[in-house]
């Protein structure tokens, strides 16, 4: 299966998406063809993973004309969109939703981003529209990755319920994609 992965963040960000869209890219990578879609220069490379990046660097409008350009290019390959809230990835979703019959699923895991829409009147807006598009809203997302601290003991626990909150999260996802496909 084809799958674009559009997010407003990727490492080298560290914020809550990006830790996740590229370990998402990295897990779904051996079985499917994944395209990451992100706003940044130079994002971290995955085996297997294409990504596609329009630099932070130009004005916003520009900025959000390119990504949306080129979600409507992935978007003409894609089996499936899965794209990360955050109006800078919404925007551009809800024009290529209207383009496009590649089946969109949202996942709602920028809980910033969610709370600045909720806020704004027209950041609310973009918002309603992009869940709109979508043909599911995910709102599950699997553990934060542990930290290992110098000097301290490894966390194995806390790396057997992350671990496990993937396989988790990963199952779901596959339905989900196989579910959106149909």
């Amino acid at each position: 299966m084809r799958i674009a992965l559009a997010t407003p963040l990727y490492p080298p960000d560290v914020a809550w998406p990006a830790p996740y869209t590229k370990e998402l890219a990295r897990r779904l990578s051996p079985t499917h063809e994944v395209t990451v879609m992100t706003y940044g220069e130079m994002p971290e490379k995955v085996e297997g993973v294409r990504l596609v990046s329009v630099s932070k660097r130009l004005p916003r409008t520009l900025r959000i004309m390119r990504y949306t350009q080129a979600l409507w290019r992935e978007a003409r390959r894609a089996d499936v969109i899965y794209a990360e809230n955050g109006a800078s990835v919404e925007l551009p979703l809800t024009i290529v939703s209207f383009l496009s019959r590649t089946p969109i699923l949202m996942h709602l895991g920028d809980k910033r981003a969610h709370k600045k829409a909720a806020d704004s009147v027209s950041l609310k807006n973009i918002e309603k529209a992009a869940l709109s598009s979508a043909k599911k809203i995910v709102s599950d997302s699997p553990l934060e990755r542990p930290e290992i601290l110098p000097f301290g003991d490894y966390p194995i626990n806390e790396f057997a319920a992350y671990e496990a909150s993937w396989l988790k999260h990963m199952e779901m996802l596959e339905d989900l994609f196989i579910y959106a496909k149909q």
